[in-house]
């Protein structure tokens, strides 16, 4: 059963399923980047405002991706992968439309210089996002449009980011499964 975390602003409520810290693994693969196992670390919490905070980190694993039972949950999912390097991180904020109940708005900037204005609905336990403005600095990646859809799943939680860029039409760039992490008390 799902409980609201306690001191969580009320207009962050649809979102409250996303709440917490979560590790698991995915994949990446897209023209030019070869098929590849990741390991899936993100933090989505509330500071009492009306929105949550994001951070998450994708990093590459040591193993093949034919050697990886891409079936596990989360948390066995990652279990069978090592750490390579660092391979993408972000950061952002997410929150609901002030002006209708279930539209949502996201903030995410990476280290790539690049920044994603995303728009899309909540509905528990589901979240389609999909961007509406890309800014990007000189040197930064070339992405002209993505899409990320995130669900709980036999609580997991498993998403969809996909995306178009460097030329390529809109196609699936990454997707994960990730467990909660348990807190010890």
């Amino acid at each position: 059963m799902f409980e609201i975390p306690e001191n969580l602003a009320p207009e962050t409520y649809p979102m409250a399923w996303l709440v917490g810290t979560w590790r698991g693994y995915g994949s990446i693969g897209y023209p030019g980047i070869e098929q590849a196992p990741m390991i899936c670390e993100l933090e989505v919490f509330n500071n009492g405002g009306p929105y949550l905070t994001v951070n998450g980190t994708w990093y590459l694993a040591n193993e093949s991706i034919e050697k990886v039972d891409m079936e596990l949950p989360g948390d066995q999912g990652v279990a069978q992968l090592t750490e390579e390097r660092l391979w993408q991180a972000f950061t952002g904020f997410l929150r609901q439309s002030p002006e209708k109940e279930g539209e949502l708005e996201a903030m995410i900037a990476s280290p790539d210089g690049r920044a994603t204005l995303f728009v899309g609905v909540v509905k528990a336990p589901r979240m389609n996002l999909v961007s509406d403005t890309i800014v990007r600095s000189a040197t930064g990646a070339h992405v002209d449009a993505s899409q990320l859809q995130v669900a709980m799943v036999d609580s997991d939680l498993l998403f969809a980011y996909d995306m178009s860029a460097f030329g390529e039409e809109m196609q699936p760039y990454a997707a994960g499964r990730l467990s909660k992490v348990r807190e010890n008390n």
